[in-house]
């Protein structure tokens, strides 16, 4: 072909190759879907990739009632890669997009940015924790620490204004909150997210704010009782906010505040190709026992392929510019255009002389592939710091719905309508993958009975240890554990209303057991009341019960 690009007959766009041929069995929906769009075309016409992608996912929008995210992804990457948008691959139900709910993140630094600012400014506060006199108007010029907490706050709660609404995080109507905490040094103290925290426990009545999202850490180890932030955290949850904290992205590393306490929500990574029907797999996200014997993360979700903003006013953006301007100016004008914009793309001096088209069109190609850019104003990342914020945005959703639901009621939620990766280790991945339109459903139905303690509960009057779970669908559960050999019919559960159950066994004597929930003879369930576990070698959760006296 001598490198001469090829029109696709359907979106016009300039490409290397069309497809001719199809598997008719698994692509008949979207060849009938083209052909109902496009009278005039036929298989021997030829079409490119990106609009079989596009029709590919149209199809599975349609069949899960998702909103329009089209015509032909006018956001792409210069590879073909269609970076998806999260909503859309995680199945989030667009009805509900956070209104009314105030989120908080605490994180290196902010930027007034289009997607929280343009359409309506969702921003009810934002501190300089470092430096509490800072103006706001600081906040409206980029600065070296403003990228990590922008893209932040933008996956979970922008718009989507510079992408026409394409690349808008779950919770898009929200209010937030913006704590800054780096400082001049570039550095991130224990003392300044304590101090964020303390903000938070005095002003989280005034600005209505109901969760707290934190994609960094302290670098202390050891018990959450003698941490400051995690003591912080824990006092926030007990005023009823939901804490949310990235667990890191290293697999060898150990679990550091907040992530490490208690009730605390930890958020692992996966991966899932940036595919609408691939299989998921494991992020690369720290894991493990903490030093207080907690299992750490509780949830993952979507830690890769995770489209965010591109800091406005800077480098990269001017970067981002510069390459999408040459990647749509045609054959004919592109050596003089490289030529005017060389002082912005950093290409040789030497390679401006060239006068190869081919040339230029991949290395034009490659240097946005090596960027992660997709658009002028926007690039995929990845880290647990994106996979958080995700989860923010379902609670922000469930919030919406009740905003009565209490940091133990939203764990619930999550936790039990989380999946687990099968034939992956459970210690690496918790309840599992977040669900949004499963916790939004179980939320819907607002199934959960006031119960008056956690399970298990240890009712010294009585000399007894209570249990409980909720499953509305079973017929019949029993509990077993290591007090009574795994014994799977002996402790039948007693059912009540809304779909609790509850069973009472004699104190046990001072130690450690291991316990679960047998439902229906078929099917093992771990306490998500009690955050202790331990793994029960069959990629699952044993609960543990600790008996003090």
């Amino acid at each position: 072909m001598n490198g001469e690009k090829i029109i696709c007959p359907l979106c016009h766009d300039a490409v290397d190759e069309l497809v001719y041929r199809f598997h008719h069995n698994s692509e008949k929906a979207v060849i009938d879907r083209i052909r109902e769009n496009n009278p005039s075309w036929a298989e021997q016409d030829g079409i490119c990739s990106r609009c079989i992608d596009y029709y590919h996912v149209e199809i599975i929008r349609e069949q899960k009632m998702l909103p329009e995210i089209g015509p032909f992804f006018p956001v792409k990457s210069a590879d073909d890669f269609v970076i998806l948008p999260t909503a859309l691959r995680m199945d989030a139900n667009p009805k509900y997009t956070g209104k009314g709910v105030t989120i908080c993140f605490i994180d290196s630094g902010f930027y007034l940015h289009p997607d929280l600012v343009k359409t309506t400014n969702r921003i009810k506060k934002i501190v300089d924790i470092t430096k509490p006199r800072t103006h706001a108007t600081y906040f409206s010029k980029p600065h070296s620490e403003s990228w990590h907490g922008t893209m932040t706050s933008v996956v979970c709660a922008g718009d989507g204004y510079l992408s026409s609404g394409l690349y808008k995080g779950i919770a898009s109507d929200a209010s937030l909150v913006l704590l800054k905490v780096m400082d001049e040094q570039g550095r991130i103290s224990t003392s300044t997210i304590s101090k964020a925290l303390q903000w938070v426990l005095k002003h989280h009545k005034q600005y209505n704010i109901k969760v707290v999202n934190m994609s960094l850490g302290d670098d202390a180890t050891g018990s959450w009782k003698d941490s400051q932030v995690d003591v912080l955290a824990e006092k926030l949850v007990d005023k009823g906010v939901v804490i949310v904290a990235a667990v890191g992205n290293d697999d060898k590393a150990a679990i550091k505040p907040p992530a490490n306490s208690p009730n605390v929500i930890a958020v692992g990574g996966c991966d899932d190709n940036n595919q609408l029907d691939g299989e998921h797999k494991l992020y690369h996200s720290s894991f493990g026992k903490t030093e207080d014997a907690f299992h750490k993360p509780e949830l993952i979700a979507h830690a890769i392929w995770v489209a965010a903003p591109i800091l406005p006013g800077t480098k990269e953006q001017e970067l981002a510019g510069a390459l999408y301007e040459l990647e749509n100016t045609p054959d004919s004008g592109l050596k003089k255009k490289i030529s005017t914009l060389a002082g912005k793309t950093g290409f040789e001096r030497e390679e401006i002389e060239k006068n190869d088209v081919t040339f230029w069109r991949e290395k034009i190609r490659r240097r946005i592939q090596e960027c992660k850019f997709i658009s002028p104003f926007y690039m995929h990342v990845d880290g647990t710091s994106f996979a958080a914020p995700v989860v923010t945005s379902v609670i922000a959703q469930m919030l919406e719905i009740n905003p009565e639901l209490t940091p133990e009621q939203v764990r619930k939620l999550l936790f039990s309508t989380a999946k687990r990766l099968p034939g992956l280790p459970a210690e690496q991945q918790g309840y599992g993958v977040i669900h949004p339109g499963k916790a939004i459903v179980k939320t819907l139905q607002n199934l959960f009975a006031m119960k008056q303690h956690h399970s298990p509960y240890i009712n010294k009057r009585k000399k007894a240890i209570e249990f409980y779970i909720q499953n509305p669908c079973a017929s019949h559960i029993s509990l077993a554990g290591s007090f009574n050999h795994w014994a799977h019919d002996a402790l039948l559960m007693e059912p009540s209303a809304n779909g609790m159950w509850k069973v009472e066994i004699p104190m046990l004597p001072k130690g450690t057991y291991q316990y679960k929930f047998f439902v229906d003879d078929k099917t093992w369930l771990e306490d998500i009341d009690n955050p202790r576990r331990e793994p029960d070698g069959l990629n699952g959760f044993n609960s543990i019960l600790m008996v003090e006296n």
